[in-house]
């Protein structure tokens, strides 16, 4: 919601939020309360990072019932976000952020292990190592690694051994989510377990979240 209203205030469209599963208001309920508004024509931005089973299907699902019910009106699906520029500035923020209270260390010195949902999607999991490499690009360090909590290798466990082993002093440990849950919860919860077991430095960095960054790509994926 918080999102929804940075994206409404940068806006003179009208803004539903809406959820595909486990909340409300449901895509349908969001499309039904635009069309009382007299909308004619909708644009759907899915708040994912890659393009994967929801966007592919799930949403197009959910989108479909409504036409049925409205055959006159018209429905535009954006993209996912994927390598968004604005998306790999509000990143690298928040690694900058991680680190801004701590000890300067020689970048080489540093690991940093992207953490992706993952998905048997080949496209998607080969855009969350495509954002991954260009992030690492863009804040240099010593050793990139990234892994997923599901469905994709290497595992987010697997992972984390691997860096409690490795040379590197630093470890850096990125979820790349776009808001806090469960998932952060368990990522949380197994660095904890790390740090408690080891004698390296182990920073673990904020989600994405609903920052300017993020309502500004939505808009300019709207306006292309």
């Amino acid at each position: 919601m918080a999102l929804a209203d940075l994206i409404r205030a940068k806006t003179d469209r009208a803004v539903e939020p809406c959820f595909l599963e486990l909340t409300r208001p449901t895509i349908a309920e969001g499309l039904e309360r635009l069309v009382e508004r007299g909308a004619e024509r909708i644009t759907i931005a899915p708040l994912l990072l890659f393009a994967a089973g929801h966007a592919k299907r799930d949403i197009p699902a959910e989108v479909a019932e409504v036409v049925n019910r409205h055959p006159n009106l018209q429905i535009d699906q954006l993209p996912a976000l994927e390598s968004h520029e604005l998306l790999l500035e509000l990143s690298a923020r928040r690694y900058r952020e991680a680190i801004a209270c701590r000890p300067t260390t020689d970048p080489q010195d540093t690991m940093l292990v992207m953490v992706g949902r993952g998905s048997h999607d080949a496209e998607a999991t080969a855009e969350m190592h495509r954002f991954a490499q260009l992030r690492a690009e863009g804040t240099p360090v010593g050793r990139l690694l990234v892994c997923f909590l599901a469905m994709q290798r290497l595992s987010l466990a697997d992972a984390l051994a691997e860096a409690a082993a490795s040379g590197y002093p630093r470890l850096i440990v990125q979820p790349h989510l776009l808001f806090h849950g469960l998932l952060y919860d368990e990522i949380q919860a197994t660095v904890e377990s790390h740090r408690r077991q080891s004698q390296k430095e182990w920073i673990l960095t904020s989600v994405l979240g609903p920052e300017p960054e993020l309502a500004d790509a939505v808009i300019d994926l709207v306006g292309r």
